[in-house]
């Protein structure tokens, strides 16, 4: 017997920046937080698959995604579609002024590496700006992570994530610039 995990498979996933919002029907929130700035709002949050920043700004909605390319989300409006391997680093300026960057990176680990990164974060996530501990899905692994940090001021956004993948051994980091 099977058991489903929350995590899809570290080969599965993708990074996308679609230049409109997403229907909360899509994905499953786990844990969210909101920034408010002069110049824009945001809305992060983590999700099974990664996480998710939402920003509006001049009336334009953007949003950043770490997802499975399984998960069905509008095709309209895609900025930008990778799949997360290695380390990767991307850039965009969009219409409404806002000018992107985002560096991503899929490192895989032996299995002493790993829970002791684990470890590590898990003791990051208590002073997170959000985190979230998934349940482990068996006894020899520890329960996926998911930890987003932010620093915002009025011309930009900041975002780190790390999320781990235990049964791959695998961690996923991202650093995403939002600049308005």
């Amino acid at each position: 017997m099977s058991v489903r995990s929350a995590r899809p498979k570290v080969n599965d996933l993708i990074f996308r920046l679609i230049g409109r919002s997403i229907h909360p029907e899509l994905y499953t929130t786990c844990t969210s937080a909101e920034v408010h700035q002069k110049n824009y709002s945001a809305v992060l949050k983590i999700c099974e698959t990664g996480h998710i920043a939402s920003i509006q700004h001049k009336e334009k909605t953007v949003c950043e995604i770490l997802t499975s390319f399984q998960n069905p989300l509008p095709s309209q409006k895609r900025v930008l579609e990778k799949p997360v391997r290695g380390c990767r680093s991307e850039s965009a300026q969009l219409e409404s002024g806002l000018y992107y960057q985002v560096s991503y990176q899929l490192e895989e680990l032996d299995y002493v590496i790993f829970n002791n990164l684990h470890e590590e974060y898990m003791m990051d996530s208590q002073k997170a700006d959000l985190a979230y501990h998934f349940v482990s899905e068996s006894r020899i692994t520890p329960g996926a992570l998911s930890i987003v940090d932010f620093e915002a001021n009025q011309t930009s956004l900041l975002i780190h994530a790390f999320h781990t993948f235990p049964e791959e051994l695998a961690v996923v980091k991202t650093q995403s610039l939002f600049e308005f």
